[in-house]
């Protein structure tokens, strides 16, 4: 009699638990605790990633990993991650009859060539990919030789733990370069206003390639969609940074071409660090429309079906001041009172939240689905799947958006206002002048970085403004004579096909 080999499986338990009889669950939590601890250890697995076998096996280890602080600690989109690339290796080593403690150096460089180039897998990977797998295996592995007494595969003064601009050091002489032999930073799109202009109009408003409206348009959460793309482009934030903001952090209004600034949370933004973002007096008007339209029909779907009163998990907000919460969480029948602080909310937890208003509850988060829930991340991505579809259809070619599109988008738009800025301001300045001007208000470079948000301004000049790096600076002070006229300025990137222009026979309106 032959047995199939073992196959690691990945789940992820419910944000809420609402019962412990489970026998599935409960043995892949005793793993990690005795029966006394169970109850704390419910709470602390909520939403959590939990690695079983086809045999019905818990995978100790990883479980373990999982259920630590600082994975804990760690955004759900990480946790997400880690957990899909650590399957993939431990079923890797299962395919060779071997378990996770008893790999070397040699099988991590067997990974890569199979999860990289090997003809032989179907699924290959791309080398940012892999830098993802490289950070889950190195992060698993120090853990468990800290607390487990693993084998120490990644030592801690090697490649893998200092940083360079791939995030790994370039010097390999120790040890067998494991980074990605390709990471393709220059692998990224960028739009021109009016490109994206056209893309929002035919993928989003649905008008035809000649700028007319369709007949027979019956759209669906068009106004949530074309405020929610209009403020990611307006902002420059991240997918997960935009979709995860509150009704109550919007608490600015602005008309027309004026800015508002706003505070992006840390718990929110991409390694903790929170920053300012404005966005326009425009884009606030559309968002505030789709509030008391799309929103506010959502919102009274969902309490006339009774959704909220039911949400598990569900965090009620009673009071708000100072940017703090006094809330009530609400467990089964039992309900808890405790202070958030808003900066500390992360997404999963935003979810989460709702408000007492005179109707009745509704949530906190902003962007909603048609049936009034919180609207997730991964959400996101079918609208513009769906707007690039509408977009081809209307047999316009090469042009197509992602989420993160926009932020380079955003970025190359800023450049080009910064570099029309400072040319009027240099004008008639000697060199003395325009180096006291650069030390006190910083460069074009500078400006971008604070509006994206980096912490390092190596990362906005070498991927989000790629397309620029090589133009001698005296070039582009050539081009545009108002703040307003990008698109002659931009003209100079026509020749890369990364930068998506409108050509003057395809404008259409």
């Amino acid at each position: 009699m032959t047995h199939s080999p073992l196959v690691w499986n990945v789940f992820f338990s419910p944000e809420y638990i609402a019962t412990q009889d489970d026998p599935l669950l409960q043995r892949a939590l005793r793993t990690q605790a005795s029966d006394q601890d169970l109850p704390g250890v419910w709470l602390q697995w909520a939403g959590r990633p939990i690695v079983i076998g086809n045999l019905g096996v818990p995978h100790a280890a990883l479980n373990g990993f999982f259920a630590g602080a600082k994975m804990r600690n760690r955004a759900e989109s990480t946790n997400r991650r880690y957990a899909y690339s650590l399957s993939v290796w431990v079923n890797f080593l299962a395919s060779r009859g071997m378990g996770w403690d008893s790999a070397t150096e040699n099988d991590v460089m067997d990974f890569k060539f199979w999860r990289r180039s090997d003809a032989r897998n179907p699924r290959r990977i791309s080398g940012s990919a892999w830098g993802n797998d490289l950070a889950a295996l190195s992060t698993f592995y120090d853990w468990a030789h800290r607390v487990l007494g693993g084998p120490a595969l990644f030592d801690s003064d090697e490649i893998l733990t200092r940083k360079s601009r791939y995030g790994y050091s370039s010097d390999a002489s120790r040890s067998a370069d494991l980074r990605p032999s390709t990471v393709r930073n220059a692998d990224v799109k960028w739009l021109t206003p009016r490109a994206y202009q056209r893309w929002r109009d035919i993928g989003i408003h649905g008008l035809t390639a000649q700028g007319a409206e369709r007949t027979r348009w019956r759209p669906r959460s068009q106004s949530r969609d074309a405020s929610f793309v209009d403020g990611l482009y307006g902002s420059g934030l991240r997918l997960q940074e935009w979709a995860s903001i509150l009704t109550l952090e919007l608490n600015r209004e602005v008309t027309g071409g004026e800015y508002a600034s706003f505070r992006l949370a840390d718990a929110c933004a991409k390694g903790g660090r929170g920053h300012t973002f404005w966005l326009r007096g425009d884009v606030l008007e559309q968002v505030a429309t789709y509030q008391e339209t799309e929103r506010a029909s959502a919102v009274r779907t969902a309490q006339a079906a009774g959704i909220y009163k039911e949400m598990r998990g569900r965090i009620v907000v009673e009071e708000i001041r100072n940017g703090v919460l006094r809330v009530n969480t609400f467990r089964g029948t039992k309900s808890y009172p405790t202070s958030l602080r808003i900066n500390e909310l992360d997404p999963s937890e935003r979810r989460k939240l709702l408000i007492r208003t005179h109707d009745g509850l509704e949530p906190a988060s902003l962007w909603l689905n048609e049936d009034g829930s919180p609207r997730q991340k991964s959400a996101w991505y079918k609208s513009f799947a769906l707007a690039n579809s509408r977009v081809r259809k209307a047999g316009i070619d090469r042009l197509e958006c992602h989420p993160h599109m926009l932020r380079h988008s955003f970025a190359l738009r800023w450049f080009a206002v910064g570099r029309l800025i400072w040319s009027r301001q240099v004008k008639d300045m000697d060199a003395d002048h325009q180096r006291d001007l650069r030390e006190q208000f910083g460069d074009t470079w500078s400006l971008v970085q604070t509006m994206l948000g980096h912490a390092d301004v190596a990362t906005t000049k070498g991927t989000y403004l790629e397309p620029f790096r090589a133009l001698d600076a005296r070039l582009l002070l050539e081009y545009g004579k108002s703040v307003l006229d990008l698109e002659p300025l931009l003209a100079i990137l026509s020749d890369d096909p990364r930068v998506r222009m409108m050509d003057d026979n395809e404008s259409g309106f």
